[in-house]
């Protein structure tokens, strides 16, 4: 089989294929649903952060245009991630980078994780692992993952026992993260409400992005009946770490109907 090479020699692919298969007596076949969709997510969003660190230091354009594919398998519960990309790109980068940077966090040699691509901006940043930590968060005991590239020797296998050296080292990494809370409004819609748990998710406007929210003055069960699924202005402090927004914590919030073209005519701005 012939393949593109780079100047380097090195062989270039549009496709790559990431294996991740879940073993154990917590899998056969199946996972926790809510465990299932927080780690897809996050996978996604590694394999995305990881092409555009590589489209960056490669100078390459349109990132955006990467699309990504699932499979699932029966028996052990195994994941076949298809990522398709829009240039031509070095053969196993994303298995590679994954496997190099969970080898970098379980290993006691902090040596630079080797997958093609500088990836000091990868290990430092606390967004990124956390969402690379959401791979291993389903692992009970005696259960294990491995994450294999398209290249089978490019792999790992890591166990519940290292889910607990990786936490470790996500907390420390979280002790260096820049935290910063502004004071600020929003528009969107209050989406998620877990009464007994007093857990509760705002929506955005015009995204899909869910934040954690928590009410300075608890709202009854009354007043969260009015305002569930309905567009509302909140006051909050919102947290940002490492630039993410990742909790708001709401002063004060109102209902806001959004204006239509009715209003502009009670307004007397159209005839």
């Amino acid at each position: 089989m012939e393949y593109e090479t780079d100047i380097k020699g090195n062989h270039l692919v549009r496709e790559e294929e990431l294996n991740i298969i879940y073993d154990g007596p917590s899998f056969d076949g199946r996972m926790e649903i809510s465990h299932l969709s927080n780690q897809l997510k996050s996978t996604e969003l590694v394999i995305r952060e990881i092409v555009s660190e590589l489209y960056k230091q490669k100078r390459l354009k349109n990132p955006k245009d990467v699309k990504i594919y699932l499979q699932l398998k029966k028996g052990s519960f195994q994941e076949i991630i298809t990522v398709i990309f829009n240039n031509p790109i070095i053969a196993n980068i994303i298995g590679g980078c994954i496997v190099a940077i969970f080898t970098y966090y379980l290993t006691k040699k902090k040596e630079k994780p080797e997958c093609h691509i500088k990836t000091e901006n990868l290990v430092n940043n606390y967004i990124f692992v956390k969402n690379l930590n959401q791979i291993i968060i389903p692992l009970g005991e005696k259960d294990k993952v491995s994450i294999i590239s398209s290249n089978p020797s490019i792999r790992t296998t890591i166990s519940h026992n290292e889910k607990n050296v990786f936490n470790s080292e996500l907390r420390e990494l979280k002790e260096k993260v820049a935290i910063e809370i502004f004071e600020e409004e929003f528009f969107g819609y209050l989406s998620i409400v877990d009464i007994d748990k007093e857990k509760y998710g705002f929506t955005l406007e015009r995204t899909n992005q869910h934040i954690p929210v928590f009410f300075d003055i608890k709202p009854t069960l009354d007043e969260i009946r009015k305002i569930l699924g309905y567009r509302i202005k909140i006051d909050a402090r919102a947290t940002y770490e490492e630039k993410e927004l990742v909790k708001l914590d709401v002063q004060s919030y109102e209902l806001k109907r959004r204006k239509n073209l009715k209003d502009f005519y009670k307004n007397g701005k159209s005839k």
